[in-house]
C-alpha cells in the first residue's frame, strides 16, 4: 500500500515549509504489512497538532481516504524526519515495535482496537528532501497513520468532589488492558492520554508488551479510591492510580497560610476555625473564607474513605446565615487577633 499525503496550502506548518513539495508519496513498509499492500490511500494533512524539530517528530490531523470507502475518516499522521541520522536512527526502531505490536497483538483486540486503542492504518516510509539553510538534503522519513483520537490537553480529572467520569474510564480502561495481557509502557495522567467526546485513547504503543499482569483478576470497587494502591502488584496500575490519587484526592489542603492534612479534620466547623495567617486572611472576605471551608468539606465529605474509617458523614447544611445563628457569631478580624482559633495547631 502506498500513501499519499498532502499538505492544505491554506495553513502555513514550518513543516510544510521545510520540504520541497506540498505532496509526498510513501511506501509501505516492508517490515511490516499491517493494511493490504496492493491499495492506495490518500491523507490530507488540516492541522498542525505538534511540531518537534529537536526530535524531528511532527504531528498533524486529517483525513484519509481508503479504497473502497466513500466518506474520509479523521486520523493523525506522526512522521519521524531524518535530518540527523543519529535520532532517526535511535528513534525508528520505537516506529517499528509500535507497528509490529499493532499487527501482532492490537488489531486483534475486539474489545480495545478502535474504543481506547486507535486503529492504525499503516506504517510508511519514504525520501523527501529536506530544504536546509545551505543546501537541500535527501532524508529518510517514516509515518504511521491512526484513527484520529482527540486531544491531550487539559484533560479533566477532577469534578472537584472527586474523580470525574473520564477519569474513571481510563482507569478502567487500563485494567481492561491488562486483563487482555498488554501492558502500555509509558502512561501517566500528561502522557499518552487523550481524550475524543469524553472517551479515553491510550496513544503510542512504542513501548508496549505482552503482560500477565498479577491483578488481572482484580475488580474495580464502586468507590475508586477505596483500593489501596500500595497494595497492587503491577507496577503500572499501582502508578496510575497514585498518580490519579494525587492529582484528585491529595493529602493536604491549603487554609489560608498553612496546609492541613485531610485526616485531622472531620466537621466543616473544624475546617472554619482553624487558624490563618493574618496576611491571608486580609486579602479575602469571611464570606469567601466560609464558601472555601465548604468546598473542602464537600470534597472531604466525598472521599472519606480516603482520610477516615467507617461512613461519610452528611455535608449537612451549608449556609453561612444558617452557621452564624446556630453559634451566635459576630465576625470581626483585629490585627493578629480572630475568633477561630484552635489551639492545638502549629504556626
Amino acid at each position: 500500500m502506498s500513501l499519499s499525503l498532502r499538505f492544505s496550502s491554506n495553513v502555513l506548518f514550518p513543516f510544510r515549509k521545510s520540504v520541497a513539495s506540498d505532496e509526498v508519496t510513501f511506501r509501505h513498509s516492508s517490515s511490516v504489512k499491517i493494511i493490504p499492500p496492493d491499495s492506495v490511500a490518500i491523507a490530507d494533512v488540516t492541522e498542525k497538532m505538534n511540531e518537534n524539530f529537536r526530535l524531528d517528530e511532527f504531528h498533524y490531523k486529517g483525513r484519509i481516504s481508503l479504497p473502497d470507502e466513500l466518506s474520509p475518516r479523521e486520523v493523525v499522521v506522526r512522521m519521524l524526519v531524518g535530518r540527523s541520522k543519529a535520532v532517526y536512527s535511535e528513534t525508528l526502531p520505537r516506529y517499528i515495535h509500535e507497528a509490529k505490536f499493532y499487527q501482532d497483538h492490537l488489531c486483534s483486540n475486539e474489545s480495545l482496537y478502535g474504543n481506547g486503542v486507535p486503529k492504525i492504518y499503516g506504517f510508511y516510509e519514504t525520501k523527501l528532501t529536506w530544504k536546509a539553510p545551505r543546501r537541500d538534503m535527501l532524508v529518510d522519513c517514516a509515518c504511521i497513520v491512526y484513527q484520529y483520537y482527540g486531544s491531550s490537553k487539559n484533560l479533566q480529572w477532577s469534578t472537584g468532589t472527586g474523580v470525574s467520569d473520564f477519569g474513571l474510564r481510563v482507569v478502567k480502561l487500563l485494567f481492561e488492558m491488562h486483563k487482555s495481557g498488554i501492558r502500555h509502557g509509558f502512561l501517566t495522567l500528561k502522557t499518552n492520554i487523550a481524550c475524543l467526546d469524553g472517551k479515553p485513547f491510550f496513544t503510542d504503543f512504542s513501548q508496549a508488551c505482552t503482560h500477565n499482569c498479577p491483578e488481572k483478576a482484580f475488580e474495580l470497587p464502586v468507590r475508586l479510591f477505596d483500593v489501596d494502591a500500595d497494595t497492587l502488584k503491577c507496577a503500572e496500575l499501582r502508578g496510575l492510580l497514585e498518580e490519579l490519587r494525587e492529582d484528585v484526592a491529595p493529602f493536604r489542603f491549603h487554609w489560608y497560610g498553612y496546609d492541613v492534612d485531610y485526616d485531622r479534620v472531620d466537621s466543616l466547623d473544624n475546617i472554619f476555625k482553624r487558624k490563618r495567617r493574618t496576611r491571608f486572611r486580609r486579602d479575602s472576605l469571611v464570606e469567601e473564607q466560609w464558601e472555601h471551608a465548604v468546598k473542602v468539606w464537600k470534597f472531604l465529605c466525598a472521599n472519606w474513605s480516603s482520610y477516615h474509617e467507617g461512613e461519610a458523614p452528611p455535608v449537612g447544611d451549608t449556609s453561612f446565615e444558617a452557621y452564624k445563628a446556630k453559634y451566635g457569631l459576630n465576625i470581626v478580624y483585629e490585627d493578629e487577633k480572630c475568633e477561630y482559633h484552635d489551639s492545638d495547631d502549629e504556626e
